[in-house]
């Protein structure tokens, strides 16, 4: 329901975490359309499909930026240093809106029934995540990622692909 990684041998790291970053995207255009979905099972589906992708593989996505691509990063440039310490704040002050919309697509998957009892609860927590989340991915994409490719050098953007494609196995 939500697409994976393409997976090419000329697939890079900037590549790796952008797809990341789409399939965060993807994951909370399904939670805002569980807002007015039917309480069925595609709506339970849908609901699994999102805990999964924001409670599992998003938080293994940040933990990957900030403990093998920002010590890489870090001293390269003061304004990536700063981006580097925005993300970081920014990965804590959205935990709380990633875990309450996952706690609730768990909720709604667990039991669909709950659907209509959930949905403004639902509907709440998405507009606090969904804009933060947007921002976020924004300045990431804009500072973060270019950095990547013009700071690190192509071996050490390789081992940080390969930290992470080896993070998203171990965890699954």
């Amino acid at each position: 329901m939500v697409g994976g990684e393409v997976s090419t041998g000329s697939f890079d790291v900037v590549e790796a975490l952008q797809a990341a970053h789409r399939r965060a995207h993807t994951a909370v255009s399904l939670a805002q359309s569980l807002v007015h979905a039917s309480a069925t099972e595609s709506a339970a589906e849908m609901a699994h499909a999102v805990a999964q992708v924001l409670g599992e593989d998003l938080p293994r996505h940040m933990a990957h930026e900030e403990e093998v691509l920002a010590p890489r990063l870090a001293g390269r440039h003061p304004v990536v240093d700063r981006a580097l310490t925005r993300q970081q704040q920014e990965h804590f002050q959205l935990s709380a809106a990633l875990s309450q919309v996952t706690m609730l697509c768990e909720r709604i998957a667990r039991d669909v029934t709950r659907l209509p009892a959930l949905r403004f609860p639902l509907e709440a927590a998405l507009q606090t995540l969904a804009p933060r989340l947007e921002a976020h991915h924004a300045h990431e994409e804009s500072i973060v990622f270019p950095a990547i490719r013009r700071l690190l050098p192509e071996n050490a953007q390789t081992l940080v692909r390969r930290e992470y494609r080896l993070r998203r196995r171990l965890d699954a």
